[in-house]
């Protein structure tokens, strides 16, 4: 019975399966970031075998797992070697003579698509055993970290809480939170490159700072929130919609000389309201098909030359008697105009209404005068030819300006009225006789164009020069600056038609 007893507890041992041999390992983890020209450009990883068994190079898989905010969590996939530097990213064994990693060597990863700023971490695994061996989080050591863009976005200058749609010719304020992790911060080295600038404007190009000292469009002073704005690179008429898509490069540097970079991408829509009491507006890349320079009906009047230009004694064109029109003189229309756009026009001589008669093909003009004493006749010295040689193109000259409004282009800038009277152009020819007849007149826009976003107090040397044009001054003609190598400070020659109104005479 003993004999019996005993061989069937030795079979019934026998049976008990073997355990699985455990895998101890015990590695200490190092990140530092990899710096070029004091920007980091990638991560370096080293996994120091510190005891426990050899790690064999078939079955262990190393998994360097990361994540950037919100994003899915990617995975690279390792195999033990020994250390290869011309992989896409260099991995590998750096000590020892074969490709199992013993007690003492050291395991090296970099990657230049990770940061130190990701939630990177590190699993290793025996997939022979099914087993994970050892896995652990990875932070950079204090002091080698660079700054961090926690989050960053633009809004509109409504000034609201919400956070809303850039639209077009709006303008927009641009923000980005920013924090260190090694509570360095060089709070004055945060600074925003507008890509959209690039080859238009040097001064808009180059990196425009960003503050947090809670001036606006910042909100509150230190809370590590900076802004950009209210400058002339993000103020209406901009952004146009050709920016949607643009890129706006971000950097950041520490107290180290550690720097950090990234980028966003501006979204622009189209404008949805818009001033003038309409409940709509005319969006900014329309108006150099319509013209940048307007005039309303009930903004014309007429004038005898016998009275001085500045006189009550006025009457309306649309519905008039041939009389009115011949009477002291002879007739000089006034047109009252305002610049919607967003260059300065400078008018010159061959500034012109035209008159084209409904009864026939023909027409004819009347040009444009230069004021000078408002308070004498008109044809007595109260205006004057204006100034220029209709002969010589190039002898550019300018009496009148319609000048800009940089904070709203569809208000205007302020409106300059244009007298014209003249049956030539750079002439006092003025009188003509009028019959009867139904007319339409047609107003011809004739000068230059100034660079974009320069007023005409500016380009006179009475205000800011934002892109560092030169020549500006009291002496300032368009002319002289077709061909000036800052590209956006160029001007152009314009020509806008205005088809009016009509008149009827009787």
């Amino acid at each position: 019975m003993t004999v019996v007893l005993f061989s069937v507890i030795i079979i019934w041992v026998s049976n008990i399966p073997t355990p699985t041999a455990q895998t101890r390992l015990d590695v200490r983890p190092e990140m530092l970031p990899i710096y070029s020209g004091g920007t980091e450009i990638g991560v370096n990883i080293t996994l120091t075998h510190l005891g426990g068994e050899a790690l064999q190079p078939v079955p262990t898989i190393i998994y360097v797992v990361s994540q950037t905010g919100g994003s899915t969590p990617q995975t690279d996939v390792v195999i033990l070697h020994r250390y290869n530097g011309l992989l896409g990213t260099p991995s590998g064994l750096l000590d020892g003579r074969d490709s199992v990693w013993d007690i003492g060597e050291r395991w090296e990863y970099q990657n230049y698509a990770l940061r130190t700023s990701y939630t990177i971490s590190i699993t290793i695994v025996d997939i022979q055993k099914s087993l994970i061996v050892w896995t652990s989080q990875l932070n950079a050591p204090a002091g080698t970290r660079p700054p961090v863009f926690v989050d960053k976005w633009t809004d509109d200058m409504k000034g609201t809480d919400a956070i809303d749609p850039i639209q077009d010719s709006l303008g927009f304020f641009l923000y980005a939170k920013v924090s260190d992790p090694d509570g360095d911060m060089n709070r004055n080295s945060v600074y925003a490159t507008l890509t959209m600038w690039y080859g238009i404007d040097p001064t808009c190009s180059s990196p425009q700072k960003m503050h947090d000292d809670g001036a606006a469009p910042d909100r509150v002073p230190g809370d590590d929130v900076y802004a950009l704005g209210n400058i002339i690179c993000t103020s209406p008429p901009y952004p146009p919609l050709t920016w949607d898509g643009g890129i706006i490069l971000l950097n950041a540097t520490d107290l180290r000389g550690h720097q950090t970079t990234t980028r966003f991408v501006l979204h622009v829509v189209q404008a949805t309201s818009g001033g003038g009491g309409t409940g709509g507006r005319i969006p900014s890349e329309l108006w150099q098909y319509i013209g940048y320079v307007q005039i309303r009906t009930g903004e014309v009047w007429v004038t005898n030359l016998g009275l001085p230009y500045s006189t009550t004694t006025t009457f309306q064109p649309y519905r008039v008697t041939k009389a009115q029109l011949n009477a002291l003189g002879g007739s000089l229309f006034h047109f009252k105009m305002a610049n919607h756009g967003n260059t300065t026009i400078f008018i010159d001589g061959w500034t012109v209404a035209f008159f084209t008669s409904s009864q026939s093909a023909g027409g004819f003009a009347q040009y444009i005068v230069k004021p000078v004493n408002p308070s004498i006749p008109a044809n007595g010295g109260g205006i004057a030819a204006y100034p220029g040689i209709a002969t010589n193109v190039n002898d550019f000259q300018y009496a009148q300006v319609f000048d800009i409004n940089v904070a709203n282009q569809e208000v205007g800038g302020a409106p300059t009225i244009v007298l014209v009277a003249t049956n030539h152009p750079f002439n006092t020819d003025w009188g003509r006789n009028w019959g009867t007849d139904s007319m339409f007149i047609n107003i011809l826009i004739s000068g230059m164009a100034g660079p974009a976003n320069y007023t005409y107090q500016q380009l006179v040397g009475n205000g800011p020069n934002p892109r560092n044009c030169l020549g500006l001054g009291p002496s300032y003609n368009p002319i002289n600056h077709l061909n000036d190598a800052i590209v956006a400070c160029r001007s152009s020659w314009y020509a806008q038609v205005i088809p009016f109104i009509g008149m009827v005479i009787y």
